[in-house]
């Protein structure tokens, strides 16, 4: 169907029901309509639907810009009715009409072919989905959508074709082995390893097998933490089966709080092994789950990722016809974890297949350069071989290479006999990527201004250091300066940039990498200093918070308590108020330099209400409830102190109402806060016309109980604190009758793990000086001794 007319009823059981009813749904793709989240769940549902008895006929109607759905409908035929002249539009109709009669045909065929059972259950299954609960799913679990879509798109479009087919064939085999889990691809930095991620998960999505994507990302906070690749791919499987959903929801109406509370375990446990386990064997399809870099995610050695990747370590945990596809680098503490438990297809520098698929691409580009280097064919496929053999197996140095010899304004042949003069060194692929950066460094460099490469290298430092990648708009407001003047200094970098409307990043994490460290950027003038550059942004964060916060930035209706917002959080006002505690956390601040105590004595007792708003808004809160108790024992001015601790226990009081909506911060939560407290006395006056009058019941102080922690099946028994040296982590162990030892963080309120082998009800716990074990003992005569970090 196509008129908006014959959408009676539900819009989702519509949109279900016409794709479980035709054989051929034709995408009538448009820009709007590939911004439409509804319109991406409805192509997507079909995707996942038209193997083996379903077929897409994509049409273009205007210039896009396409993402996702250009990933769903890759493969198939594009009938381009863009621009079409009126004397070609018959050609074109008649084209349409001859792809759907094909279409139907190959679903008449594919569906006669499969077994009767087979179908029925499809369609069984198809008719189970509740579609209308997966928007609820996607609020609560909160997947990574549009971003990361974006980025596969632009990594995607870096594939050449005709390479890495060997590879691909592999991991097609794979998909069809019941007897391989897991396909674990490895190699070091440069060798294309996410290009290898995208292109796969694109073939897989056109073969019906892709159950879930997550592309890691290690300079942002959405994409390097092992929950959030979780939660992405539980919403991803509960999009693909129909139990698996009910499951999730189920989890979702009985705990409501429990993605706040549980540990990277549970979480998978609860979110993927469980729900699979709900999927009935008639619903069982083997599909495969791709994780792209995972050395990008957390810090290494740290709790979190040793956890993620031991979860790797047993995906034979996981029900069989859900199988894992991950790419990583060698770092140590995956390779000591998963090597022997799985054999890593590695993508070898000096494999001929890898040698072979360099000097496709090389001998593809240079050949367009023949006529303008003014060279043969023969001599022209002599210098592709030489430059790709050059590249020592590295796709990211031949691509950053060929670059500079294709740009319009050089003289290619000259740029192409100096990088076949450089010295490289085949068995150090770092020093042989770092002299392509210094090199292109210093190319745009040259001649400028100290004042311009001090400013240029700032900026760069900021794209690395940042939290989460912003837009080149919202680094110009965070700088101070303007667009301009941002996207002029990025021009000239361009090349080692990937830059979209949404986000600026480095072409590579080695990039980054390189620019970070002492050894191997020369240049001082673009080495990092992170605590400095954390210094800075946090330093701007507190400006742009006091220039731009304000009462009711949401624009509500403030006489109604239940109105929506109607304005959006700038993004730079956003990001300043989500991260400008991790940038003075991550600055080594011995103490609070004079401008930043300044620029915080202002956001405190002026902006600190509206920053809630700000964090309402962007569903941010826990960065008052927990990045803020942690940061206020660096604080030394007292009023700056109490007040904050006022804002981070006001924040734990009345979170519920004002997630709910942000005008709550004063419709609720101000009126009911205690009036002896400091936030009360400096902040009721201002915003009494739109506080309610409480005429009895109030506290006049904070409850002198800060938290509650709730879990255990049976009496507690014993309790142990224990706080690091630096203050920055600590942890509550508690023990009970129910057989457990349940490990806290104390900020937080979150489960850590439990330790279930005491055979009866655990006496007392105690933990060691420096937090790394534990000490219990049970009803059961034993004392056990826990390393906690196993």
């Amino acid at each position: 169907w196509i008129d908006i007319e014959q959408m009676e009823g539900n819009m989702y059981d519509a949109m279900r029901d016409a794709i479980i009813s035709s054989k051929v749904v034709v995408s009538c793709l448009t820009g709007q309509y590939d911004k439409s989240d509804n319109c991406k769940r409805e192509l997507s549902y079909a995707a996942g639907l038209r193997k083996p008895s379903k077929t897409i006929v994509p049409i273009r109607l205007d210039e896009g810009p396409f993402t996702w759905s250009e990933l769903i409908t890759a493969g198939n035929i594009y009938i381009d009715f863009n621009n079409v002249p009126i004397a070609e539009w018959d050609t074109k109709i008649k084209a349409l009409v001859k792809e759907i009669r094909a279409a139907i045909k190959l679903a008449d065929e594919n569906a006669a072919s499969t077994e009767t059972s087979a179908s029925t259950t499809s369609t069984n299954e198809a008719s189970s989905i509740t579609l209308p609960d997966l928007p609820e799913l996607k609020a609560w679990l909160k997947p990574e959508g549009l971003e990361m879509e974006n980025d596969i798109v632009e990594v995607f479009r870096k594939q050449f074709p005709g390479t890495r087919d060997w590879l691909y064939s592999k991991i097609m085999d794979f998909s069809n082995n019941d007897n391989e889990a897991v396909f674990w691809t490895k190699g070091v930095a440069g060798v294309g390893k996410s290009v290898v991620s995208a292109v796969a998960r694109n073939r897989l999505e056109t073969a019906g097998k892709l159950g879930g994507y997550f592309f890691c990302k290690h300079n942002n906070v959405n994409r390097n933490k092992p929950q959030r690749i979780i939660v992405t791919l539980s919403y991803h499987l509960a999009q693909r089966f129909p139990e698996f959903a009910n499951a999730i929801n189920a989890l979702r109406m009985a705990e409501s709080d429990f993605l706040e509370k549980a540990n990277v375990d549970v979480y998978f446990e609860k979110l993927i092994v469980d729900p699979l386990k709900k999927v009935t064997p008639r619903n069982r399809r083997n599909v495969v789950v791709v994780i792209d870099a995972l050395d990008e995610c957390g810090v290494i050695s740290s709790r979190e990722r040793k956890a993620l990747i031991k979860l790797i370590a047993d995906w034979k945990d996981v029900p069989s016809f859900v199988k894992l596809l991950f790419t990583s680098r060698p770092e140590s503490d995956i390779q000591n974890i998963l090597n022997g438990v799985f054999k890593a297809h590695e993508i070898d520098l000096n494999n001929k297949s890898q040698r072979q698929d360099l000097l496709l691409f090389s001998t593809s580009k240079v050949r367009q350069l023949q006529d303008r280097m003014g060279v043969t064919m023969e001599e022209a496929d002599d210098y592709a071989k030489q430059l790709a053999a050059k590249a020592n197996g590295l796709f990211i140095w031949l691509a950053l290479a060929m670059e500079e010899i294709c740009h319009e304004d050089c003289d290619s042949l000259a740029v192409l006999k100096r990088y076949l003069a450089e010295e490289t060194d085949p068995a150090n692929n770092d020093l042989q990527m770092d002299r392509m950066y210094i090199s292109s460094l210093k190319r745009v460099t040259d001649g400028k201004l100290s004042t311009f490469v001090e400013s240029l290298a700032k900026i760069l430092a900021a794209i690395v250091v940042v939290c989460t990648p912003v837009s080149d708009d919202a680094l110009a407001k965070l700088f101070g300066t303007t667009l301009s003047d941002v996207r002029t200094k990025l021009s000239l970098v361009r090349s080692l940039l990937n830059i979209s409307d949404n986000a600026i990043q480095v072409i590579h994490k080695s990039f980054a990498d390189f620019l970070q460290s002492p050894t191997r950027c020369t240049d001082p003038q673009f080495l990092i200093d992170i605590p400095a550059t954390n210094l800075f942004l946090a330093s701007r964060c507190l400006d742009s918070m006091n220039t731009s916060l304000l009462f009711n930035i949401g624009g509500y209706d403030v006489k109604d308590p239940g109105s929506k917002p109607t304005k959006d959080v700038p993004e730079h006002l956003a990001y300043s108020s989500k991260y400008w505690i991790s940038h003075l956390m991550t600055s080594d601040l011995t103490s609070i330099p004079t401008d930043i105590e300044s620029s915080l004595e202002t956001f405190t007792f002026t902006h600190a209400l509206h920053w809630i708003e700000v964090l309402s808004l962007t569903d941010s809160l826990p960065v008052a409830q927990v990045h803020l108790a942690r940061f206020l024992p660096n604080i030394k001015n007292e009023r700056i102190t109490a007040l904050l601790q006022d804002v981070s226990r006001f924040v734990n009081e009345f979170r519920t109402p004002i997630a709910e909506s942000a005008i709550h911060v004063y419709y609720s939560a101000l009126t009911m806060c205690p009036e002896d407290t400091a936030l009360f006395k400096e902040y009721a006056r201002r915003y009494k016309d739109v506080m309610h009058r409480v005429v009895v019941g109030k506290d006049t102080s904070w409850s002198s109980c800060l938290a509650t922690f709730e879990g255990h099946n049976g009496p507690v028994n014993g309790v142990d604190l224990w706080v690091s040296e630096d203050k920055e982590t600590s942890w509550i162990a508690s023990t009970s009758r129910d057989n457990t030892i349940r490990l806290w963080d104390a900020f937080t309120g979150v489960e850590i793990h439990q330790f279930k082998v005491h055979s009866e009800g655990v006496t007392c716990v105690v933990f060691s000086k420096d937090g790394g074990f534990i000490a219990t003992s049970s009803f059961d005569g034993s004392i056990m001794l826990w390393d906690i970090e196993t």
